[in-house]
């Protein structure tokens, strides 16, 4: 259960741009997030997370106004900030308000359709954070 949480504070200042239900409880999810994903080839700019299972996906803004997240797309672009979630369901922190999330399972794919595996953004995201630091501290010298 372990990648089906952390994903979300990987994906940190990625956008939830699109949101589609699926058939037998899936749903797909785009997240826009370009400084990870040209990391990956092919180039594209974002993930495309398919959930399985899904029980509950809500979406709450700061006035305390529960929606779908389709709904929430009408009008705004949520940005991704984090969940301190260590079991379902969820709360997502954006920039828009919470995204409650309860479902099983969670498959990655590229948004060029190639699967990718929750260890090679892992990666991508150290290493893209890494580098960050890196070069702050060279030029603060």
């Amino acid at each position: 259960m372990k990648k089906e949480i952390d994903i979300w504070n990987i994906l940190h200042d990625g956008e939830i741009t699109a949101v589609e239900k699926g058939k037998n409880g899936l749903y797909t999810i785009f997240v826009n997030i370009p400084y990870l994903r040209r990391r990956i080839s092919p180039l594209g700019d974002s993930f495309v997370l398919t959930l399985s299972g899904v029980k509950q996906i809500t979406f709450q803004d700061f006035g305390g106004t529960m929606s779908m997240l389709e709904d929430e797309l009408e009008i705004s672009t949520p940005e991704i900030l984090q969940t301190e979630s260590e079991a379902m369901p969820i709360y997502i922190a954006t920039t828009a308000g919470t995204l409650i999330l309860h479902y099983e399972n969670i498959d990655l794919k590229l948004d060029t359709g190639q699967p990718v595996t929750f260890e090679t953004i892992e990666t991508v995201c150290r290493d893209y954070w890494g580098e960050l630091r890196k070069r702050t501290k060279n030029n603060q010298r």
